[in-house]
């Protein structure tokens, strides 16, 4: 299978570059104290961080809530993923242990301030790719499968183009259910972006080989890291 961005996302913005963290027969069942209390770690640091008082104005999540507004979001009510982690987090609220995997990208959003997710590969039938919505896509929210919503033309979002599924809204709004992580995933691909305006090269790049360090003493496995961008805008897998 193939995992690409489009031409016109680089385009559009020549500062976008995306970490892919591949990680293969990965075990993801069970809680993991110390993960767990790496999170509480990051949590209580967000909360004392002075930058992150006004945190829209943090040029980290600034920066994504300008990209919203390009694509017709508001960002207000269509938090950018980091956004909405800070806010909750900055709120006084624990993030819950869902999975190990899910708390690793917690972990590493809320250190590094950048939207850290992942998808589930067993689903996909197609080309896995970040793009523009024709407007024939169909999404699925997280938690509420029973529910279906049409993204507009031209937002940007991730999606199979075997089903025209998709798994991301608003580049890094909202998950779908279709591709969510479980203690049964064994193969997922986990996204880490950054603006490189804003986010310098080599603290991205530690951020990706962080997760993949975590990933691999945490859930086993075989893991690779890829760095996708307007010189290599693809990657091509086997599992």
């Amino acid at each position: 299978m193939r995992i690409e961005i489009a031409k016109e996302v680089f385009e559009s913005y020549p500062n976008y570059r995306r970490y892919v963290v591949l990680a293969k027969g990965v075990d993801n069942s069970g809680r993991d104290e110390e993960l767990e209390g790496m999170l509480r770690e990051k949590e209580q640091a967000v909360r004392s961080c002075e930058d992150l008082s006004n945190y829209k104005e943090h040029p980290r999540i600034l920066v994504w809530r300008k990209v919203f507004e390009d694509m017709n979001l508001n960002p207000n009510r269509f938090p950018p993923s980091i956004a909405n982690l800070v806010k909750r987090v900055r709120s006084g609220k624990d993030l819950p242990f869902v999975n190990k995997l899910v708390c690793i990208f917690n972990i590493v959003s809320l250190k590094y301030i950048v939207p850290c997710g992942g998808d589930d590969l067993s689903v996909v039938r197609g080309t896995l790719l970040l793009g523009q919505a024709a407007g024939d896509e169909t999404y699925n929210p997280l938690g509420k499968p029973q529910e279906t919503e049409t993204p507009a033309p031209g937002e940007i979002i991730l999606y199979d183009t075997g089903t025209k599924d998709v798994f991301c809204r608003g580049w890094c709004w909202k998950n779908g259910d279709s591709s969510k992580i479980t203690p049964e995933t064994k193969v997922v691909a986990i996204n880490i972006d950054a603006m490189m305006d804003v986010v310098p090269q080599e603290e991205h790049r530690r951020a990706a080989f962080e997760v993949a360090k975590l990933v691999k003493s945490k859930c086993g496995g075989e893991v690779d890291v890829w760095l996708l961008s307007p010189e290599k805008r693809w990657l091509d897998i086997e599992f």
